[in-house]
């Protein structure tokens, strides 16, 4: 048996530092056996430019003044976070399969679908709103969960060792950008026409391969392409004492054994990181190994 043993998103401490409140565009949503953790893509500010986490007092507040509050990113992670619960938690256990929960998510994708209906869409300040996810359900010994993106599901044994992670999609494009893209093209992310062309181009696009391989990645957007970076698991959970689920702020974290066994330990250590990221974690209370 599995119970929640933590759940909590942190903002970046620069904003807590000098009183601001920055749109947070990561969200949950956690029952006693189901999970999701949804991350809002960043985009554009509102004067089309592109941002980045910012290092100083006036970059802060210079964020906070020129971010869109609300964010579209924040909707679409807050309706993937919330849909996905319900629409599981009206599911009864035997219903429960690999199969079902991409239904489920393909439902979530549509929701999503209708805050980006008659936008025009410019790949830049209008850029599509859409989140990337991980979500599952805990059904006695099995897990069923989707992973889209960079969002991550990590299962640890009793030594808090990694016995299983999600696929990470995001990161075949990562490295076609850095290895290829960029050794034989000029590439600036602050360039707009750059930006756009990655969003255009490589996002929901399952069309886009190089030497034959799949090069593009997914977030939730309502576009039908979507579906095709829904990835769904059946797990056996004998073997796992802890269900983690968190967003990318989290990856550094769960790159470390080190910092992996503080985190079960004490997951407010996460505080100390002083960066935007949401966890969630499920403990197994009852003893089969």
């Amino acid at each position: 048996m599995f119970m929640l043993k933590f759940s909590k998103t942190y903002d970046n401490h620069i904003f807590t530092k000098y009183q601001l409140k920055p749109v947070v565009e990561d969200s949950f949503c956690v029952t006693h056996q189901a999970f999701c953790v949804a991350d809002g893509v960043t985009r554009d500010n509102i004067y089309g430019e592109a941002v980045c986490y910012p290092e100083t007092q006036k970059e802060a507040e210079a964020w906070v003044a020129s971010y869109p509050n609300p964010s579209g990113a924040d909707k679409a992670a807050n309706i993937c976070a919330n849909q996905f619960i319900y629409e599981i938690s009206n599911l009864k256990e035997n219903e429960i399969s690999k199969e079902k929960i991409l239904e489920v998510v393909k439902k979530v994708n549509k929701k999503i679908g209708n805050i980006n209906q008659n936008r025009k869409i410019d790949y830049l300040k209008e850029d599509y709103y859409c989140t990337e996810a991980v979500g599952g359900i805990i059904v006695g010994e099995t897990l069923y969960a989707f992973s889209i993106g960079d969002c991550h599901i990590a299962l640890l044994d009793q030594n808090k060792k990694i016995q299983f992670e999600t696929i990470n999609n995001h990161k075949q494009f990562e490295d076609y950008l850095q290895n290829i893209y960029c050794k034989e093209n000029p590439y600036d992310w602050n360039n707009k026409q750059d930006r756009a062309m990655v969003r255009r181009e490589f996002r929901n696009n399952p069309k886009k391969k190089y030497e034959g391989k799949e090069i593009s990645f997914g977030a939730l957007s309502g576009q039908i392409e979507a579906e095709h970076y829904i990835d769904t698991y059946e797990i056996d959970l004998k073997q796992i004492q802890y269900i983690c689920a968190y967003s990318d702020g989290c990856e550094p974290i769960f790159a470390s054994q080190e910092k992996i066994e503080k985190i079960i330990t004490n997951p407010e250590y996460l505080s100390e990181e002083g960066k935007e990221r949401t966890l969630v974690i499920y403990e197994r209370m009852d003893s089969v190994f």
